[in-house]
């Protein structure tokens, strides 16, 4: 007996089979940690590719918008010129018809070449009728498409800012890339803004994000300027634009504001035969005749003008704005060739004019004919505030949109969609309930996640559980949280080559660093430890 004793007692054998054990368990921990570790990158990554995509994506919806505007007013224009095109073309006409046409109408009797003459007064009879006619479908047609550009405007305006106002309006690529994802509650939800007439349009005044749309409506003109603590009644101005097809006064600064730039625009892009016009003596709209004899000079001086002008509302019966266009002739002499001034013995204008007070004019010299439609003016559109007042704060007028997506890791969050955790592990492991618990009421054990037999591999006090904001930052994210902030660009950064502005289609979406955001108070009360990190990315340690 003593002899098998002393055996077993010097017997090595299964020392490996211990040592195996011991082994396997340090290995199974360190691979369960590994995965958890790796498990919790992976969704860190696939919650920043969802901020971003929805970032990048709100981006590209804001500079399609600006786009949008921006070839919409364009449009604008084009009518505008058109117009005033089709106004040089009636102007022209009618001084043809009074000139040439009146000529022709009496030397048409002369034998021989009467008959080319009598051919020449119906033509350009015809050509009057003709432009008028066209002139007369067209402007009330051009007019009317420009009323409906901006209300296509104000649409766009409108369903942008729901993409950005509200989580409803994200979409769907959120939950494309990363379905556990969460919209955590918006910033500045419970501010007065939501009273306001555009909120009525969202049911769940929960969802709103101020930030977001308050940072894509300050570059809006007319909208909230960006120091403004609410977004008002009227958050895009559209209320403040709708003015134009009613009052169109000039005296109000607001009104002055859109009559001056577009016709100013509009003015701009004419051609040179709508806007001076040219061409050959006795038919263009522009030409010069100098005959020098030996009592004095004669000079006949054809000049012509188009354009769009506006006036104050006390100019000749409220006129407001009107669509001009003009064919001039002046006749002026002078004793010699050479010395003297020039002296006007005869002045004939032919003039026609749509206007705001009902009335498409031909005047020669002073007598006002032919009342036929009138010109409803400037047309609302939608212009840009460039926001160079604290460019650092409103990016020199680039819209930006903050997203902030949380998601459940384990954390002690309710209402939230199903947990990340190791399931097999922390419930039905195979050592849970084989232990005597002696040690799971201590506290300083249960404070700190220990229980006897329970191998917790969620992130349920990632944070620390005594740290008060750790515990307010896993009650707002579940234990983890991703940002970004997508940006509409006008043309390149820092390759300024004008301000920005919606009259050129050069906007384009990028992500944009989160500390340039300027809702910096906000992220503040999201992040607590925004401060810090930010003492230290200034230099400043301690």
């Amino acid at each position: 007996m003593f002899q098998i004793l002393r055996r077993l007692r010097r017997d090595e054998r299964g020392q490996a089979m211990v040592l195996g054990v011991v082994v396997m368990l340090v290995l199974a921990v360190t691979i369960m940690v590994s995965v958890n570790i790796g498990q919790g990158v992976y969704e860190k990554i696939k919650l920043q590719d969802a901020a971003d995509a929805q970032a990048y994506s709100l981006a590209v919806k804001e500079a399609r918008a600006y786009n949008f505007l921006a070839y919409t007013n364009r449009a604008m224009i084009v009518h505008y010129s058109a117009m005033l095109t089709v106004m040089s073309y009636v102007s022209h006409a009618v001084y043809l018809d009074r000139t040439i046409g009146t000529a022709a109408k009496y030397l048409q009797y002369i034998p021989g070449v009467g008959a080319v003459f009598a051919a020449v007064s119906t033509a350009i009879k015809a050509w009057k009728v003709t432009v008028e006619t066209v002139s007369r479908l067209l402007i009330p047609v051009l007019t009317a498409l420009n009323i409906a550009l901006w209300l296509a405007q104000e649409a766009m305006l409108t369903g942008t800012l729901f993409d950005l106002y509200t989580s409803k309006g994200h979409g769907n690529v959120i939950d494309k890339t990363d379905p556990r994802a969460d919209v955590p509650k918006d910033m500045d939800s419970g501010q007065s803004f939501t009273n306001a007439s555009l909120s009525s349009l969202f049911k769940n005044q929960g969802d709103i994000n101020y930030s977001n749309a308050k940072n894509f409506l300050h570059v809006i003109d007319d909208g909230p300027l960006s120091s403004s603590p609410t977004m008002g009644l009227d958050p895009t101005g559209m209320l403040t634009r709708g003015k134009l097809v009613q009052a169109n006064k000039l005296s109000d600064p607001n009104m002055a504001k859109y009559r001056l730039l577009m016709g100013n625009l509009a003015n701009g892009v004419r051609r040179e035969w709508t806007a001076v016009g040219k061409g050959p003596i006795l038919i263009g709209r522009k030409w010069d005749f100098n005959l020098c004899v030996v009592i004095g000079q004669l000079r006949i001086r054809k000049t012509a003008d188009s354009q769009i002008k506006s006036f104050d509302e006390g100019f000749e019966g409220n006129r407001k704005d009107q669509l001009y266009a003009s064919d001039d002739i002046r006749i002026e002499v002078r004793p010699t060739c050479f010395l003297f001034g020039w002296k006007t013995i005869f002045q004939l204008r032919f003039r026609a004019a749509a206007d705001n007070r009902g009335g498409f004019h031909q005047e020669y010299g002073s007598n006002k004919t032919d009342d036929h439609h009138p010109w409803m003016g400037i047309t609302p559109f939608v212009t840009s505030d460039t926001s160079f007042i604290n460019p650092r704060q409103n990016h020199f007028g680039y819209p930006c949109n903050l997203i902030i997506l949380s998601k459940d890791m384990g954390a002690d969050r309710t209402g939230s969609k199903p947990v990340y955790e190791l399931e097999n592990l922390s419930q039905n492991a195979f050592m849970e309930g084989s232990g005597s618990h002696k040690f799971d009421k201590e506290e300083e054990n249960t404070q700190e996640g220990i229980y006897e037999s329970y191998l917790d591999m969620t992130w349920r006090y990632v944070g620390g559980k005594q740290d008060k904001y750790a515990e307010d930052f896993r009650e707002r994210t579940g234990g983890m949280m991703a940002m970004a902030v997508g940006r509409a660009l006008y043309h390149r950064p820092n390759t300024w080559k004008e301000e920005p502005n919606f009259f050129n289609p050069l906007w384009t979406a990028r992500l944009a660093p989160i500390n340039t955001h300027w809702d910096e108070d906000h992220l503040k009360w999201i992040v607590p430890a925004w401060k810090d990190s930010e003492w230290l990315l200034n230099g400043i340690y301690y």
